[in-house]
């Protein structure tokens, strides 16, 4: 199995070439590329509208260039927009972000743009289609993948609401990063492969705990709830899904990897 992290765990601390041979020193096979660098704070986007397009071409080609020459591939790039927001100028906003990612994905390396459903809301599923409807004609027309990271408080929360969605928008290029601490409140462990199966092109690695309240929080992987070893079983069968870190931290991300390894050593040897 492939491993690797959302490479903004490095890049916001340090700079890019830097960053890139940190994450090669874990012994990591690629990133999850980021639309934030501690040296490009001019053309930064942050959350929920990341617009990676702000980068000049002889930016996104160093940044391409640091990851490369480290030896790590370039799974996707963030593109976290709030595409089902109820105010029609936001959500415009946010599906011009979308389009510009896609159209500048490939400068950066990456033929998938990882975004969400964006927050929920009364109408939100149904926005979100139309956003998608949208959206993945012109991802098509670029060869780019878009994944949907379902997650609780999203228009999209579910393995089930994901499947609906990608049914209603019918587009082969329309994927699925699955995080099963985004939906652990709603789905246990076995639930996304059944229901989403080869439409889980990738994944992400933190935890989940839930509260009395049913409230979810996330700390690192093997920090909580998520039933890992039924989880990368399961993602092992699906062929080659790289498992993506997030929600660490750089002094404890060894522990994290070793975590993941331990799991991954142990699944392989059943």
């Amino acid at each position: 199995m492939k491993l690797g992290v959302r490479a903004i765990i490095f890049t916001r601390n340090h700079p890019v070439e830097e960053a890139a041979r940190l994450i090669a020193g874990h012994g990591l096979d690629g990133v999850q590329v980021p639309t934030w660098y501690q040296e490009h704070e001019q053309y930064n986007t942050r959350h929920p509208e990341m617009n990676p397009a702000a980068f000049p071409d002889e930016v996104a080609a160093s940044i391409r260039g640091a990851f490369e020459d480290a030896g790590l591939a370039t799974w996707a790039m963030d593109s976290y927009n709030n595409i089902s927001a109820a105010d029609d100028e936001l959500r415009r906003v946010a599906l011009d972000s979308m389009l510009k990612s896609i159209a500048s994905a490939p400068r950066f390396g990456c033929d998938t743009v990882v975004t969400e459903s964006g927050r929920r809301d009364v109408g939100g599923f149904e926005r979100c289609v139309a956003s998608f409807r949208e959206i993945m004609p012109v991802a098509e027309k670029a060869g780019v993948t878009v994944c949907v990271e379902p997650s609780y408080a999203q228009s999209v929360p579910s393995a089930w609401t994901m499947r609906g969605l990608i049914e209603e928008v019918g587009s082969p290029k329309l994927k699925v990063l699955l995080d099963p601490a985004n939906i652990l409140v709603y789905d246990a462990t076995n639930r996304p492969f059944d229901v989403l199966g080869q439409d889980i092109v990738l994944a992400h690695a933190k935890d989940c705990t839930v509260d009395e309240k049913g409230m979810p929080s996330f700390p690192s992987a093997g920090e909580g709830q998520v039933d890992w070893h039924p989880f990368i079983e399961r993602l092992m069968a699906l062929g080659d899904v790289p498992l993506i870190i997030e929600y660490a931290k750089e002094d404890t991300i060894g522990r994290v990897i070793d975590f993941l390894r331990g799991v991954i050593s142990d699944v392989e040897g059943t």
